[in-house]
């Protein structure tokens, strides 16, 4: 092979062919060296056109990419599958719904130069062609403008040495939610520094879900809550009261609390209050208007559940 790259670029992926195409495009479009990166397919189990996209693109317009085939082990066990097969001496994580900027390696590679041995965040905003599907109620998108104490791998590097010291991801996490927090505090605990990089820009896919892929993103998480209960300082700096990761639900908590105890004291009932406000201005601001509020309430209301299913797993309140 080619002289040892600077970086690695680990992109796990899972039945999006289209989007991972997208991605390899813009990583084409990098203005550092092609000779200077690799990039690090791993395939979770696609059953769609993933093989077929990345059997075209071992070698495309100059820029290496090899890839891995997994079985569906998820998404912590697919980024260590990718920072294990690295040659490079720095690991730069994105996602398969992710598009790199063409200066983001220079600017992760730059960042990393200036603080050796620092994890690298970037900025990560929503795809700008997409950026209308914002003003739909039930759009997602990622939006990172400053440290984060998420550590989200759309858009972060770590020395591959810290990832060997550290073991990688925890694959007890099944889902890809809190693998990347729980990895970010234990380097954090072992003395790691950050480094923030504005200027290390990925754009972030915005996808509009629909009232039900909405409503099941509610039942995601539940695990997440170990990275509370593992990391103290976490608990510390992210959660409101030291227990709620939803400040909705907190809200939502007190209107509870209020309508029970206005059966005897009529005057309760005004706990309510900073709640309905708060729900009625996110149905507004999405876009749905008032009718919009009994589906956010039960939206609240399955988080909640998901958020109660994980403290009692994991023996740590958190909602």
């Amino acid at each position: 092979m080619a002289g040892t790259p600077e970086v690695t670029v680990v992109i796990p992926t899972r039945d999006r062919a289209a989007r991972l195409a997208a991605a390899l495009d813009a990583l084409r479009g990098q203005t550092l060296e092609p000779e200077r990166f690799e990039t690090l397919v791993v395939d979770d189990g696609s059953s769609d056109g993933t093989a077929e996209i990345l059997a075209g693109r071992t070698e495309d317009g100059g820029l290496t990419i090899r890839a891995l085939r997994l079985s569906g082990n998820g998404p912590a066990a697919a980024r260590n599958a990718g920072w294990r097969a690295a040659r490079a001496p720095l690991v730069a994580f994105t996602d398969d719904d992710c598009e790199p900027t063409p200066t983001w390696l220079e600017s992760i590679l730059r960042a990393a130069a200036a603080s050796p041995g620092a994890i690298v965040q970037g900025t990560t905003a929503p795809i700008p062609r997409e950026a209308d599907l914002l003003s739909r109620p039930f759009s997602r998108t990622r939006l990172i403008d400053g440290p984060s104490p998420w550590f989200a791998t759309c858009n972060i590097a770590y020395p591959r040495e810290l990832l060997e010291r550290l073991n990688g991801f925890d694959e007890l996490f099944p889902e890809a939610l809190g693998e990347d927090t729980d990895l970010g505090w234990r380097a954090l605990e072992a003395g790691s520094q950050v480094e923030f990089a504005p200027e290390a820009i990925v754009h972030h896919a915005v996808e509009d879900l629909g009232p039900a892929g909405y409503m099941q993103h509610a039942l995601r998480g539940a695990d997440a809550v170990y990275a509370f209960r593992r990391h103290p300082g976490l608990r510390a700096r992210t959660l409101r009261y030291g227990i709620f990761r939803n400040p909705s639900l907190s809200r939502l908590g007190l209107a509870m609390a209020g309508l029970l105890l206005a059966r005897r004291h009529p005057a309760a009932a005004l706990l309510a209050a900073p709640y309905a406000r708060n729900v009625l201005g996110r149905s507004i601001s999405s876009g749905g208007g008032p009718l919009l509020v009994p589906y956010l309430l039960a939206y609240d209301l399955v988080q909640a559940y998901t958020s109660v299913r994980g403290s009692i797993r994991h023996r740590t309140l958190v909602l």
